[in-house]
């Protein structure tokens, strides 16, 4: 009797449940919020031997969210390309080239930058889309890996976001020039200081000859420092770093110069 009696409330409340929303009857957005819920805290792994850290690469959140994608009925284009520099003549420049000097001598560098108007598409409304524009900019000795790093790059972390992806600790990929932004001893180098607090003016162009300078010291061109400036805190214009980004791209240069001054040669930057 008290076995049928629980059977009862069970299917009682079973039938009182809500039943899960049909895809076909969601809208775009709360397909997205569907997939956000598919998304928690991506376990960062070792995907290469030649490289001594653990990172979370843009299949990993593939991998969460294809299958709920899949499920919902939800696709994902990239389907605009667009340069942000022209030449004279009016044609978009999406690659520019820079020497860069290395260990082994001078390199050639491609600088790949451009727009990417992305789009979100409800397969069970085709009118029911979402656009959005990423900037995109990655280097590489090949002009074709400078593009696919900056697309890499630029969805990777733009899913980051959108999907609220907690990748636990500091991602290694905010490394600044392959060198250690602190001198011996976990000390700062001397003649630096930790900033205190965010500036809220643009920096002085005496600031920039400083900043220049040390590059310079360093091996590092006045192109390659801008471009890394640009991938790593998203500012075209190095003028509106704050003082706290200011101060570690600073001692950062100073660890590489010294670095190059102990090694008799040029930092690999």
């Amino acid at each position: 009797m008290a076995s049928s009696t629980a059977k009862n409330v069970g299917e009682e409340a079973a039938a009182a449940a809500p039943a899960p929303p049909l895809a076909s009857c969601l809208t775009l957005r709360q397909k997205l919020v569907e997939m956000r819920k598919a998304c928690p805290e991506i376990v960062k792994k070792k995907h290469s031997d030649g490289v001594s850290y653990s990172y979370a690469k843009i299949y990993d959140v593939w991998e969460k969210i294809t299958p709920i994608m899949n499920e919902l009925g939800v696709d994902f284009d990239v389907v605009g390309e667009s340069a942000i520099k022209h030449s004279d003549s009016g044609d978009p420049v999406y690659w520019i080239t820079m020497q860069t000097k290395t260990r082994n001598g001078d390199k050639l560098m491609f600088l790949y930058e451009a727009d990417l108007t992305i789009r979100w598409t409800n397969l069970d409304d085709d009118e029911d889309v979402i656009e959005t524009v990423v900037h995109a900019i990655g280097w590489n000795d090949d002009p074709a890996k400078a593009k696919g790093a900056a697309h890499t790059y630029a969805l990777k972390y733009y899913l980051f976001e959108k999907f609220s992806i907690d990748q636990g600790e500091d991602d290694p990929d905010n490394s600044d020039f392959s060198a250690q932004g602190k001198g011996q001893g976990g000390q700062r180098p001397q003649g630096q200081r930790q900033g205190q607090g965010q500036s809220s003016g643009r920096l002085s162009d005496a600031q920039l000859n400083r900043l220049y300078k040390k590059a310079e010291a360093a091996g590092v061109s006045k192109e390659r420092t801008d471009a890394r400036i640009a991938e790593k805190y998203r500012k075209q214009d190095p003028a509106t770093l704050t003082r706290q980004e200011y101060d570690d791209i600073c001692a950062s240069l100073d660890a590489a110069a010294a670095q190059q001054g102990q090694q008799g040669g040029q930092p690999n930057v």
